[in-house]
């Protein structure tokens, strides 16, 4: 039975591996600002408030970044659908220098970041230790800030290598 459940565990975590791996075609095709905003448009026929900032127009990130920053977007989306109690939300995505930077912030409920366990355990939010685990291994910063009644703020900063956003792909 134990080996049964280590399997599955296993298993679990591979196909989640896949997943997170994977690569949208928008980002293929249009990059990381304009699949963004298709994202945000889709969330606006649903009745959300977003404020979308970009400022990269059409200029094309190393295909890791824009996955990244794509999927922490995707997933800090989910999060306020599941957890905030709002719909409205501003999202910034900047580039300063040699820096890419992707922020989303929403009005909603908020928690306690300090009370997410980072551990591994059963208990964890898979989602929120995914994010950092992207961003951090493409040499970057993640932050959340948090208050319970004030809202979340999600950041990542990535540095591009030597200054390049070039292809990439």
């Amino acid at each position: 039975m134990e080996r049964a459940l280590d399997l599955a565990q296993r298993t679990v975590r591979e196909a989640r591996a896949v997943v997170a791996n994977l690569r949208p075609t928008a980002l293929d095709d249009f990059g990381l600002a304009a699949a963004l905003k298709l994202e945000v448009e889709t969330l606006l026929r649903e009745g959300w408030k977003i404020d979308y900032c970009q400022e990269l127009g059409d200029e094309r990130l190393p295909a890791p970044v824009e996955t990244a920053l794509f999927r922490m977007a995707q997933e800090s989306l989910t999060n306020v659908r599941k957890h905030a109690d709002t719909t409205e939300v501003r999202i910034v995505l900047g580039r300063s220098g040699t820096t890419v930077s992707l922020e989303v912030r929403d009005r909603g409920q908020g928690f306690d970041p300090g009370a997410v366990p980072y551990n591994g355990g059963a208990d964890e939010r898979v989602g929120l230790v995914g994010m950092r685990e992207r961003i951090t291994l493409l040499g970057g910063q993640f932050t959340i800030e948090s208050t319970p009644g004030a809202g979340t703020r999600v950041m990542a900063a990535v540095p591009l290598v030597n200054g390049d956003a070039g292809q990439g792909r």
